[in-house]
């Protein structure tokens, strides 16, 4: 389909008009050719307007383009763009500039040289790297290695199973769940629940409702780890809303909790702020005598 084709319905359409002026024909030919000729100007503009809509594709394998979703498998260049249709790639993917689409899955190496902008999850297996910020109105789920440059905001749960670096700021609005190697340039944030298992570093604050910390997992690690570094390094402040349950890792600032339990193997250089509750294990190590504050001071 054309602007050509379009221009035709909306000529015929005029000329239509003009023939009923005329009173070249009856009321109910008039009615009945009105009809069918706006019904395949509607079907002709939906035509056009996907056809131009739709991203340029390169594909060494499959490629399906549909109203709804845009699959490739094999190796694939896609440009960016408003792509508003889901995307789902197996195999390798590489898109060239910004995109914004409905949602996005990805298993293999994917390469995103802009934003993304996702309006339902974000799904990945393998390799996964954005060069740009990542934006999901939903989940998003990585499991492999996943590296961003800007900032991470997922409205919904973000689970990482393996390994993860963000150049700046990660927010997960509902919750997160980080399990394996972890480095965050920025902040790490959620309104919910955060819990960070393996090796992390998070070079600024992480603020949240809960906050678990578990650098071991095994009788095997606790005792091997006894000696080693801390797996967990935290370089700003632990801020938490309700609970901090933390263990195996080294803060350079304050942690701030309703209820602070520190486990095994952990030193905080500022000082820990609770409101309820403080626990400690035989093994923390504080250069600063704890303090009890209200409610309303759990802040930065």
């Amino acid at each position: 389909m054309s602007q050509d084709d379009i221009r035709m319905y909306e000529e015929l359409l005029q000329l239509l008009e003009e023939r009923r002026k005329k009173e070249e024909i009856d009321e109910s030919s008039f009615i009945e050719l009105k009809e069918r000729y706006t019904e395949k100007l509607e079907k002709t503009k939906e035509a056009f307007k996907f056809q131009e809509d739709a991203p340029t594709v390169r594909v060494a394998g499959e490629k399906i383009l549909t109203q709804d979703a845009l699959t490739v498998s094999g190796a694939a260049t896609i440009t960016g763009g408003k792509i508003m249709r889901d995307i789902r790639i197996s195999g390798s993917g590489r898109i060239t500039s910004a995109v914004e689409c409905n949602s996005l899955r990805c298993s293999g190496v994917v390469k995103a040289l802009g934003d993304i902008i996702a309006h339902g999850e974000v799904k990945c297996s393998g390799s996964f790297k954005c060069e740009g910020n990542l934006h999901g109105d939903g989940n998003a789920t990585f499991s492999g290695s996943a590296k961003t440059a800007g900032e991470v905001v997922i409205q919904g749960n973000l689970t990482i199973s393996g390994s993860y670096r963000s150049g700046k700021n990660t927010q997960a609005v509902t919750g997160a769940s980080l399990i394996g190697s972890t480095t965050i340039e920025g902040n790490l944030l959620s309104e919910n629940s955060i819990k960070i298992g393996g090796k992390a570093r998070i070079r600024k604050n992480i603020l949240c409702e809960n906050i678990l910390i578990e650098g071991r997992r095994t009788v095997f690690e606790s005792w091997f780890f006894r000696r080693q570094k801390k797996l967990v390094h935290v370089e700003g402040n632990i801020i938490a809303q309700k609970d901090v349950d933390v263990q195996d890792v080294h803060v350079r600032k304050n942690i701030k909790g309703r209820t602070v339990k520190l486990g095994p193997n952990t030193q905080v250089e500022g000082k820990v702020y609770y409101v309820e509750d403080l626990f400690l294990s035989k093994s923390v190590k504080l250069l600063k005598e704890p303090v009890k504050i209200k409610q309303e001071d759990l802040k930065l």
